[in-house]
């Protein structure tokens, strides 16, 4: 029996989420994907990340944002679902604040990963 969860996130831009689960070191695809739902209901997701076990998770767009769709009890990534949308959220923020600033003129100096897991950027932009 399925017990497939969708979970709500904040992530609403499709590029910025492929390249946070690339971070992640994950294969991903957006090619007419679909999970399996049951035995004979298949969703349609805009992103799909293959698991061995054929449980696939899949991220669909949904009230403005994308949502995880998953079969919990067979999560078989390296990472806690807990963690894994921890790193997610994070790696998704990064590309934002990059891209953001890039946006306003600015370009990215250094990147340091702290003890504590947060990493710290520093951009400068050169006026005239």
């Amino acid at each position: 029996m399925s017990h497939f969860t969708k979970i709500q996130t904040t992530i609403q831009d499709l590029n910025l989420l492929k390249h946070a689960l690339t971070d992640l070191g994950l294969v991903w695809d957006t090619n007419s994907s679909h999970i399996q739902i049951g035995e004979n209901n298949k969703h349609k997701v805009d992103i799909l990340i293959k698991q061995d076990n054929l449980s696939h998770i899949g991220f669909i767009w949904n009230d403005n944002r994308y949502h995880l769709v998953a079969d919990l009890q067979l999560w078989e990534q390296p990472l806690s679902l807990e963690v894994f949308l921890d790193r997610l959220s994070q790696k998704y923020a990064y590309h934002s604040i990059i891209e953001e600033t890039k946006k306003q003129g600015f370009e990215k100096m250094e990147q340091i990963s702290q003890h504590d897991g947060s990493i710290k950027l520093v951009v400068q932009r050169w006026s005239c």
